[in-house]
């Protein structure tokens, strides 16, 4: 998932900026690929004549192949190789997207899965060849990095509005994709410093296991719910808008609330400590995915809507802290915990659809984010999570 903050390039050499610059706008056409079945399932379900829910299964299917695709690019990325994990990754998503266009129901899961499996390689390989390429501003490269991400799932439903067709925005996406692998094949990526590939000794006792366990859970909780919400967006919103293109603008609104916090978040740390707002934003998170079962009308859909993005926003990167300070980022644990946060998200996006048919009623799948968010909130307060 997206993780960042400052907006400022940090000062470099001139090769070190230039990739930057490069890897951000890759990011934002990322971001995009990533985003992309939210705002279209309504979309998708109409071509393929299924339901809505039904269709929701896609997400299953991405974000487990994500997973599987961020393990192996952690195997590939010990020999330090970013540019073949970006060459590949970039590669899959423009020929996931683009066979999504041409696609039948029954291939739309090979289809999503490969964009899914080629966002797992690219994305990691893209953060750390940024990390490495600035080795005295790692933080703020890679916090502007992944403010890129969040500007690409802001563009996506906007450039879905913009064309008002879906085969025309599929095939722009995979157009511009493709444009930017092309690019990656003449842009100088850093080999990283092999010196870093070996991995500091740890030792899994019995306090570090329960603290992997109790973070992964975490992981798996916020991603999930960040996927459930900002997946189902314009499918529950459809019956308040005019059409499908209209209903993306519950997902401008999360994602551009989603994006915000994250920019307001150095500032709030400032004054409040690392749980307390991951706490407050949870408790907004609530509130916002309530209204949205409650909302009536596309004024308060976007308000609901920019207020779970607004609350869910905050809470991945402060865990990521949490990762790092608790367990070590070369910890093998923590390998786990992020593969929990990809199963996350294949897991809570589906379901909310099962719940919705079972029930009868759009909005009944809901109560799944709804319920996660309260486990959330409740396992924040676990005392061995302030402990560094």
């Amino acid at each position: 998932m997206a993780a960042g903050t400052s907006v400022s390039i940090p000062r470099q050499n001139t090769s070190s900026r230039s990739f930057t610059v490069f890897a951000c706008g890759l990011f934002v056409l990322l971001g995009i690929v990533t985003t992309l079945l939210g705002p279209t399932l309504p979309l998708l379900a109409t071509r393929w004549s299924i339901a809505t829910a039904e269709a929701g299964r896609l997400f299953f299917w991405q974000f487990a192949a994500s997973t599987a695709g961020t393990l192996l690019s952690g195997f590939t990325l010990a020999r330090r190789n970013f540019k073949i994990a970006i060459l590949v990754g970039n590669a899959l998503c423009v020929a996931g997207v683009g066979a999504l266009a041409v696609s039948n129901w029954e291939m739309a899961r090979a289809a999503v899965a490969c964009f899914g499996f080629g966002l797992g390689i690219a994305l990691p390989a893209i953060n750390l060849a940024v990390a490495e390429a600035n080795p005295e501003h790692r933080a703020a490269s890679v916090s502007l990095l992944n403010f890129s991400w969040g500007i690409g799932a802001i563009g996506c439903p906007l450039l879905l509005w913009a064309t008002h067709n879906l085969n025309i925005f599929l095939w722009l996406v995979t157009l511009v994709v493709g444009v930017g692998w092309i690019a990656s094949c003449f842009c100088r990526v850093p080999d990283g410093d092999r010196s870093a590939t070996a991995i500091q000794a740890t030792t899994l006792n019995r306090h570090t296991l329960t603290l992997a366990a109790i973070l992964a859970l975490l992981m798996f909780l916020f991603v999930g719910v960040e996927n459930a919400v900002g997946g189902w967006a314009a499918a529950l919103a459809l019956p308040q808008f005019s059409s499908a293109f209209t209903a993306t603008f519950a997902n401008v609104a999360f994602w551009g609330f989603f994006l915000g916090s994250r920019a307001l978040a150095p500032w709030l740390l400032r004054v409040i400590k690392e749980q307390q707002l991951m706490r407050a934003g949870i408790v907004v998170a609530i509130v916002g995915v309530t209204l949205f079962y409650f909302a009536n009308g596309p004024a308060l859909v976007i308000l609901a809507c920019g207020l779970a993005g607004l609350g869910i926003g905050p809470g991945f990167p402060v865990l990521i802290s949490r990762v790092s300070a608790l367990l070590g980022s070369h910890n093998p644990a923590a390998t786990i915990c992020f593969a929990f946060g990809g199963l996350g998200g294949a897991a809570l996006p589906p379901l909310v659809g099962s719940v919705s048919a079972r029930a009868g009623h759009a909005k009944a799948g809901l109560a799944i984010p709804i319920l996660a968010l309260c486990a959330l909130l409740m396992m924040s307060w676990r005392r061995r999570l302030e402990h560094v």
